[in-house]
C-alpha cells in the first residue's frame, strides 16, 4: 500500500513535469531549474517505489506462495521510461563524439527528446549541443526567408532557403537572431546565439534544432544528419555539385 501511495505521487509529478516543460508558455515562465529539479524528485520516488515493490515482491512469495506481479511491472516500466533512459541520455549527452564533431542529443525520427524523455511524436530534426550564447552558424549558403519570434516550441526561429538544391534549413532556439529576412548568408556565417527560447531546454541539454525541409511543405522533412560533411572549416571546398551542411556549432 506504501509502495502504491509513492507512486501514485511520483508519476503525476513527472508527467506534470513534463506537461509544464513542453509548454512554452510555461517553461518560459518557471525558473529555470524548477522542471529539473521536479524530474530528479519524482526519479527518485520512481526507484523508491520501485525497490519496495521488489521486496513486498518477494516478502509475499515467500510467505503466501503467490506472486503479485502487477506493482512490479508497473514500477519496473516507469523505472525505465522515467529513471534508466533519462539517466543514459545523459551519459551520451556529456561524452563528446571522438571525431570531435558536437553530441547529438536528439535524432531524426527519436521517440525520446534532448532530456531522454518520451516525446508524444517523432523528432523533426537533430539537436546539436551547444552551449548558452556561443555562435549559431549557416548550415550552407542560402538566402535568409524567416527570422522571428515563432511564440511555440521552436522559438526564435531562422530559415534558410537554399537555392538551387530545393532544401530549406528551419533553426530553433535562439537567444538573439543575429540575420533578417532576405540576407543572404555564407556557411559557417553566424546568424544568432544558442539559447532556450520556445520548448526550453534544461541547465546541461542546450542545443540548436536543425530541421531540413524539401521546398516549403513544412511535413516534407528528412534527417539532415546524413548531409552533414563535418564542421566548418574556412579552409575546405565544399561541393556545390548537392547540398551538403555542416553543423550549426563550432566543433
Amino acid at each position: 500500500m506504501r509502495t502504491g501511495r509513492v507512486l501514485w505521487f511520483a508519476l503525476p509529478t513527472v508527467v506534470l513535469t513534463f506537461a509544464g516543460a513542453s509548454s512554452p508558455w510555461v517553461a518560459q515562465r518557471a525558473p529555470r531549474f524548477l522542471f529539473p529539479a521536479l524530474a530528479a524528485v519524482g526519479g527518485a520516488l520512481v526507484v523508491f517505489s520501485f525497490v519496495r515493490a521488489l521486496i513486498q515482491f518477494v516478502r509475499c512469495y515467500r510467505g503466501e506462495r503467490r506472486f503479485r506481479l502487477f506493482p512490479v511491472v508497473v514500477n519496473v516500466v516507469a523505472t525505465v521510461f522515467l529513471v534508466i533512459l533519462p539517466v543514459m541520455h545523459r551519459v551520451r549527452a556529456l561524452t563528446a563524439p571522438g571525431d570531435g564533431a558536437p553530441p547529438i542529443l536528439a535524432g531524426f525520427g527519436d521517440w525520446l527528446g534532448s532530456e531522454g524523455y518520451p516525446r508524444l511524436s517523432p523528432h523533426r530534426g537533430i539537436d546539436v549541443a551547444g552551449s548558452m550564447g556561443a555562435d549559431v552558424l549557416a548550415a550552407a549558403d542560402g538566402r535568409v526567408t524567416v527570422a522571428r519570434d515563432n511564440r511555440d516550441l521552436c522559438g526564435l526561429i531562422i530559415v534558410i532557403d537554399h537555392d538551387p538544391y530545393g532544401y530549406r534549413t528551419v533553426y530553433c532556439h535562439f537567444s538573439e537572431i543575429a540575420v533578417r529576412v532576405g540576407d543572404r548568408v555564407k556557411r559557417g556565417q553566424r546568424i544568432g546565439a544558442v539559447g532556450t527560447s520556445g520548448q526550453r531546454a534544461w541547465p546541461g541539454f542546450e542545443h540548436v534544432h536543425l530541421e531540413l525541409q524539401r521546398g516549403r511543405d513544412i511535413k516534407d522533412i528528412e534527417d539532415p544528419l546524413p548531409k552533414i560533411v563535418g564542421c566548418f572549416d574556412v579552409m575546405k571546398r565544399y561541393s556545390t555539385n548537392r547540398l551538403v551542411l555542416t553543423y550549426p556549432v563550432k566543433c
